[in-house]
């Protein structure tokens, strides 16, 4: 801050919570610069190898993904139920051959015991002062943390950061009073101190909309907290059902836990300590693909595909094929991570509910999965989409060949769309098209050079495929982009 000397460094620390059904939201916070320390558990490395090689890579993936030049520093904990440097050496053996393609430049050796990783005892705070001594000099290795900014800004975000004693945010009409007294006149300036105090995790503030730019967050917390009212584990955090039961809410409850869909008015409850801002977070879980409408047979209510818990099995099939011809959105080259399926099934809904609102066409419920969706896209054509994390891939079923090159370029514009809202564009896949008489799957390159049918043949359907579906639409709004699909 402007009151401290040139050399003094103010970190913060944000915790991600572990569970999976937190991994939908981490991209709001997960930002380019800074230092990411993943721990693990050293015991369950050695006695559950793959199921924490699993969590390994998750995160690894994750992270490089969201912040590929962020420092790295991996923490295993336990170190005093871990007999001997043996158990060390062994630990750090399986690591180094585990993270060879997985963020490896990002890694940080720990040079004094000649590790991969950082060994600590919580209990006991064994390693924890080396620990925090080299995350600071890390900081300090950092060349943007000595940048040399305006005192103006400086001494805004002092006045900003202030607030944090009473107040969880301000808003953006607050923020452009502090900057008059401080001389900041101008709203290119203001916007571009702003842009850097987010980018460096000082506060946050997301500009998409009226509704969200108005909003600036001081303590990144509370958005965590609120955000986690409703994106929660139920089996570990769970609400009073008596409470709800009480106002009337009862069935709204467990429609959401059961299906995933929220009314407005448990919604407003669930956050009444902040209900003045009921329609920032539901915008923002809007605009960041956490929540979409769902507007089916004139009922109106908010689908949270994060929350779906049932998975569709192979098993459930007997053996039985999923109808329609498919097409293959295949991530095993890069990674699939955590939340692109539900974020897609979010624009499906949203699609769909849009158009039955605006063409007054009563279209069939969609049936969710947490890895499954079948969704009537338009009159007379339903899909299906199926997640396989294993095999890193999401398959397209198309029910109407008719439609099949149109659904899928508005599929490919959606994932485009969510790799450039929320993935930082750092998603890369391939598109493979099932050949309707031999069964076998063709590369794009390959099905558009055969004028593969129907993927590739336009002369069907072409007026129905807007010119605006090339684009990749990373500067549209998620509004605009709805309307044009």
């Amino acid at each position: 801050a402007a009151k401290h000397d040139k050399r003094s460094i103010a970190l913060s620390l944000w915790d991600f919570g572990g569970q999976s059904v937190f991994y939908s939201m981490h991209h709001i916070f997960m930002i380019k610069s800074g230092i990411y320390v993943l721990v693990f558990d050293m015991r369950e490395l050695l006695n559950k190898q793959d199921e924490a090689l699993s969590y390994i890579s998750f995160w690894l993936r994750s992270i490089r993904l969201h912040a590929s030049a962020a420092p790295l520093v991996m923490v295993g904990t336990f170190l005093n139920e871990i007999s001997g440097s043996d158990a060390l050496q062994t630990i750090n053996e399986i690591l180094v051959r585990h993270t060879k393609t997985l963020a490896n430049h990002q890694l940080v050796h720990n040079d004094e015991e000649d590790l991969l990783f950082f060994p600590v005892d919580n209990k006991d705070g064994l390693g924890a002062n080396g620990l925090r001594k080299h995350i600071e000099e890390l900081a300090r290795k950092d060349e943007s943390v000595f940048d040399q900014i305006s005192v103006r800004w400086m001494s805004l975000l002092d006045m900003i950061i202030s607030k944090r004693n009473s107040d969880s945010y301000i808003t953006f009409s607050m923020v452009k009073g502090l900057a008059a007294k401080v001389g900041l006149q101008g709203s290119v300036e203001l916007d571009a101190a702003m842009k850097l105090f987010h980018e460096r995790g000082l506060l946050i503030h997301i500009t998409a909309t009226d509704v969200l730019k108005d909003i600036v967050i001081i303590k990144p917390q509370w958005l965590i907290d609120m955000l986690c009212k409703v994106i929660r584990d139920e089996t570990l955090h769970m609400f009073d059902k008596s409470e709800f039961k009480k106002v009337g809410l009862e069935k709204d409850l467990k429609l959401m836990f059961s299906k995933a869909l929220a009314s407005r008015d448990l919604l407003e409850y669930i956050w009444k300590n902040e209900k003045k801002q009921v329609d920032f977070f539901i915008e923002l879980m809007k605009r960041t693909m956490l929540l979409s409408e769902y507007t089916f047979q004139g009922e109106s209510k908010y689908l949270i595909p994060s929350l779906l818990h049932d998975h569709y099995s192979y098993e459930e099939l007997h053996g039985e094929k999923i109808n329609g011809l498919s097409c293959l959105f295949d991530f095993s080259e890069s990674f699939l991570p955590n939340g692109v399926f539900q974020r897609l099934i979010c624009l499906c809904v949203a699609s769909s509910s849009r158009y039955e609102q605006q063409k007054n066409s009563v279209r069939t419920e969609p049936k969710l999965f947490q890895n499954f969706g079948v969704i009537e896209f338009q009159p007379n054509c339903v899909i299906r989409l199926l997640e396989d994390q294993r095999l890193q891939r999401i398959t397209l079923y198309v029910d109407n060949n008719k439609k099949a090159s149109k659904c899928y370029k508005v599929i490919q514009s959606m994932l485009r769309k969510l790799n450039a809202d929320v993935m930082g564009s750092g998603l890369n896949w391939d598109a493979k098209f099932e050949d309707p008489v031999s069964g076998d799957y063709l590369s794009h390159a390959k099905a558009q050079a055969a004028k593969l049918s129907p993927w590739f043949d336009l002369a069907r359907d072409n007026e129905d495929i807007p010119d605006s579906l090339s684009s990749a639409h990373e500067n549209v709004d998620l509004a605009m982009f709805l309307e044009n699909l």
